[in-house]
């Protein structure tokens, strides 16, 4: 499997953890491992403009960001439920709602039940004790390592989600250092997507060890 081969010493490790895989989530790892190599490993976004590179950082991270949070999602076991919709579902218990930050609150239950985030956590949680660390190390908030693997699973996030709701670029994953400021808080990222993409690969064979 060329997406997940830095995971594999060789073919025959390759296939040893394969056959512990139940046949479902053989289909499921390869599906996840196809995409992600064609998607993000050796995939890039391209632009055909004069005078410019065809290859430009920040946007073809953007996009691959993007993609690695839609694989990662797509390896959680419930389905994508709707906020309204959950609402309407739990209509009985939490009507009337009084005001807006009881309806913050009730986001901040479905999140904690349905909400993308929490797949997405999930995965980060599964990674071995050093690369949490590592990952951690890697963005500061106001001078200090991010608090745990969970807190860096929601910064990541919520770049995709600036660039995917409100078209803002993913400038923090760069070659170099970034410094920058979100939701008040100064930040210093040095996670380049090499880092990002070695991550995601040991995540996915995480997830399919847990779930053998």
């Amino acid at each position: 499997m060329a997406g997940l081969s830095s995971q594999f010493g060789d073919t025959a490790a390759f296939d040893a953890f394969y056959s512990t895989l139940a046949d479902e989530k053989k289909d499921e790892f390869l599906r996840v491992g196809s995409l992600y190599l064609f998607l993000v490993k050796q995939g890039n976004w391209h632009v055909d403009v004069p005078d410019t590179d065809p290859v430009i950082d920040y946007l073809t991270n953007s996009f691959k960001l993007v993609s690695l949070f839609s694989l990662v999602e797509s390896l959680g076991a419930e389905e994508h439920q709707d906020f309204y919709e959950w609402l309407g579902e739990v209509a009985d218990e939490i009507y009337p709602i009084d005001d807006k930050a009881a309806l913050a609150r009730l986001h901040e239950r479905y999140k904690a039940t349905f909400g993308s985030i929490r797949r997405c956590t999930r995965f980060f949680e599964r990674l071995p004790p050093q690369r949490q660390v590592r990952l951690c190390e890697s963005i500061t908030f106001d001078g200090a390592p991010a608090k745990s693997v969970k807190h860096v699973a929601q910064f990541l996030y919520n770049l995709r989600s600036k660039f995917v709701h409100e078209g803002e670029f993913v400038l923090d994953i760069a070659s170099v250092p970034v410094f920058s400021r979100h939701k008040k808080s100064n930040t210093l990222t040095s996670l380049t997507m090499p880092e990002l993409l070695a991550t995601f690969e040991e995540g996915v064979v995480a997830h399919f060890r847990h779930a053998a």
